[in-house]
């Protein structure tokens, strides 16, 4: 496809035309590759490319990777393409089903290439905004109405085998019910919950509470000093059960869970991380994010099977975050104490996407309270 002038991305041999198409390269290499040709300190160059968070970084490089195979089947260079050229990576991509926002991640990890060569970036192009554009016009985005599924369901099978008794269940349905009973009582995000430690300092038992802090090193989705100096406060629930409603209650308590979780993972644990594998292979070492949504997805499945029920779709691990908040609105918790604990600075993100989702059928006069009560904050 002919170039029509616009702007190219820049080719890994400085300005002039494009070359033959190279050998696929990490991005990372081919962005210190234009760092280093503009002259920019190699300690600099560490510091630019630690401005993105890991998961980001993963995202850009697969995307990289993704392209770089295009341009390679079309005879051309992935570090020069033309304007052209990333329209039609996009419009496959668009037409094999990727999401209009996934199209964007795409460009913005093409964009930080042409970025570091101080050329005009593939995000401005009006062609490339416009195509963006259209993809979210043909492709709205779904609005998600979480959770899908029902949180008393879950908690009730909890109460239950294999979930109880704690001191002798496996360490596979242990291990699920600490997971999931730690997300919903602290409306964090899954990234965060794999971060959290039981480091002494970052893990304190209180009579009536469990205090947890993320690890220092953990990079949160939000680097700010709000969000890297927030608690996660885990309250016990009736630790004194007096009839056979709080012995049930009592089951749910997650200080016990955690103290049991962490007095039976102390003899094979390889890590100071709050999460563990119960995996024979990789018993005691850290579980990533990603592995620990997969635990809150099964618990949650496996909660809906065991009562016979169909397994709800589109089961995220995210959308304990939203059951959490949503629960804890019903039952009247401040609109201040449901954003601290989901570690959100404004309340502008529960309500876009849970609250009035979650009380679309409410009568109209609570809907003016809660509209009154967003003016007010």
């Amino acid at each position: 496809m002919a170039n029509t002038g616009r702007a190219n991305l820049p080719s890994a041999g400085g300005s002039g035309p494009p070359r033959a198409p190279m050998a696929t390269v990490n991005r990372l290499e081919t962005e210190r590759g234009f760092l280093t040709r503009a002259n920019i300190p190699p300690a600099a160059i560490k510091t630019i490319q630690a401005a993105r968070r890991p998961s980001t970084a993963r995202i850009y490089e697969s995307t990289w990777r993704s392209f770089s195979s295009w341009c390679s089947a079309r005879q051309v260079c992935p570090t020069s393409p033309s304007v052209e050229h990333v329209i039609g990576f996009l419009q496959e991509g668009f037409d094999s089903g990727l999401a209009p926002s996934t199209l964007r991640r795409q460009v913005a990890a093409l964009a930080s290439i042409s970025a570091c060569a101080s050329l005009t970036t593939v995000t401005k192009d009006p062609l490339i905004r416009q195509f963006l554009r259209g993809a979210s016009n043909l492709s709205p985005p779904v609005i998600h109405r979480f959770p899908t599924w029902d949180l008393s369901k879950v908690l009730s099978s909890l109460t239950q085998s294999p979930f109880e008794p704690l001191r002798t269940t496996s360490l596979k349905f242990l291990s699920f019910k600490v997971s999931f009973l730690v997300a919903i009582t602290s409306a964090r995000r899954i990234s965060e919950l794999a971060a959290l430690s039981i480091r002494q300092d970052l893990c304190v038992f209180h009579h009536d509470k469990v205090v947890l802090r993320l690890d220092p090193t953990f990079l949160p989705k939000v680097n700010s000093v709000y969000h890297r100096s927030q608690e996660v406060a885990l309250p016990n629930f009736c630790p004194r059960p007096s009839h056979r409603l709080e012995e049930q209650w009592h089951k749910l308590d997650v200080r016990r869970a955690l103290r049991i979780y962490l007095s039976r993972s102390a003899s094979f644990r390889k890590t100071e991380a709050l999460f563990v594998s119960f995996q024979p292979t990789t018993m005691g070492i850290k579980v990533s994010a990603p592995t620990l949504g997969r635990w809150i997805r099964a618990t949650i499945a496996f909660s809906y099977e065991s009562q016979s029920l169909a397994v709800p779709n589109r089961v995220t691990a995210h959308s304990t975050r939203s059951a959490a908040t949503s629960a804890a609105w019903a039952t009247q918790a401040s609109l201040e104490e449901v954003c601290k604990a989901a570690t959100w600075s404004t309340p502008t993100p529960f309500i876009r996407h849970y609250r009035l989702d979650a009380y679309a059928s409410a009568d109209a006069a609570f809907g003016r309270r809660v509209l009154q009560r967003v003016h007010v904050s």
